[in-house]
């Protein structure tokens, strides 16, 4: 079976390292990845060699980004994406595309393929982020897939509701948690070697992506945020915002703030490894990513989870809402502060995903 994975970025390729390793590794399968978005951008750290050096095939870079992060750019970006791609699909004979998630270019590239007919799978949909537009990509996808690996039963229920039958349903968990199983993280003296951060000290992980709903106020969100992070008494990390509408400002207003505070990091891309081994010794999450969601309750981790980008999410224990405001964020942190040890029990899954998907795709294999 000749896969094609198309990854957009450092996070869903995160995501999906577990799965890569074990198709890799299975005969049976031939894997090429089709990277896209932020993977080529040297602004973002140009991640795609962060593939390369993973030791997997990247058989093509398709660069469709348009300097700039406004509504138009962003939708001249899907449309150039849908171009190259088509390209791709005209010229290639993959018997799936494999798609995780709900971002503008994965939307995109799943698009252009429909005229095509061939079959795709796709990972964490069914899930719910009324603040982002994302939302609209993800259940489009779900629209255009013939195989769903879900990260909950909720988000199978819904993808059910969604494509009107329980066929080609599988409710296998998150994907992202089979990395706590798999990869060696690093020790405290080691991530220091290497990002010359102490995580000996109280350490505060935070990611702000923009809301892409409500665009307008993601200047004042990421203001309140900061004013938050002044009075705190913590060092904070802080990773850099998606490619969305608006993210440059942000990240220029988080670069401005870095700059002035010798207690505050900026790191464009960890990987998997340098991300999860901060969230592992970090005091807890602060900001809007998925991640805070999913994997911070593996850890043991409370994340304050800011805004509405998220919001619908489903999430345990472990997740406290707040809205991004100064005086509220710094009453979060005085309950976080004050709440009890968390077990590290996930809603998402215990890290054995991939080896679901796996079993999937041998008995598609095996079909005639």
């Amino acid at each position: 079976m000749k896969i094609g994975l198309i990854s957009a970025g450092r996070m869903d390729y995160s995501a999906y390292l577990p799965l890569m390793k074990k198709i890799r590794e299975d005969g049976q399968f031939s894997l090429e990845i089709l990277a896209c978005g932020t993977h080529l951008s040297n602004f973002h750290g140009y991640t795609v060699e962060l593939i390369k050096k993973d030791g997997f095939v990247v058989a093509y870079e398709v660069e469709s980004l348009i300097l700039g992060d406004s509504p138009e750019a962003i939708s001249s970006a899907m449309g150039l994406t849908m171009i190259k791609f088509s390209q791709i699909w005209q010229q290639e004979n993959y018997d799936l595309i494999i798609c995780l998630g709900d971002r503008y270019e994965m939307f995109a590239a799943v698009a252009s393929s429909v005229p095509f007919n061939i079959p795709i799978a796709h990972l964490h949909g069914g899930e719910t982020t009324l603040g982002a537009i994302d939302d609209k990509f993800r259940h489009c996808i779900t629209q255009m897939s013939q195989y769903h690996f879900t990260s909950t039963a909720g988000h199978a229920q819904k993808v059910t509701s969604l494509i009107g039958t329980r066929e080609g349903v599988h409710n296998v968990g998150a994907i992202g948690l089979d990395n706590l199983n798999d990869l060696t993280l690093l020790n405290k003296p080691q991530f220091f070697d290497r990002y010359g951060i102490d995580l000996n000290q109280p350490t505060i992980l935070s990611t702000f992506h923009p809301e892409t709903v409500s665009a307008d106020l993601n200047i004042h969100f990421v203001q309140e945020m900061i004013l938050a992070m002044e009075n705190l008494d913590y060092q904070i990390v802080i990773t850099m915002p998606n490619a969305d509408t608006r993210g440059n400002r942000i990240r220029d207003i988080l670069n401005t703030f870095i700059s002035q505070n010798s207690r505050v990091f900026g790191i464009e891309s960890f990987g998997p490894v340098g991300y999860y081994s901060c969230m592992k010794y970090c005091a807890f999450l602060l900001g809007n990513t998925s991640s805070g969601i999913i994997e911070a309750a593996s850890f043991g981790k409370y994340t304050i989870n800011l805004g509405d980008r998220q919001k619908g999410r489903e999430h345990g224990d472990n997740v406290i809402h707040c809205p991004v405001l100064s005086s509220e964020i710094l009453k979060a942190v005085q309950r976080v502060e004050n709440a009890p040890q968390l077990e590290g029990r996930n809603i998402y899954g215990t890290g054995d995903t991939a080896d679901k998907i796996m079993a999937v795709l041998r008995k598609m294999n095996d079909k005639p």
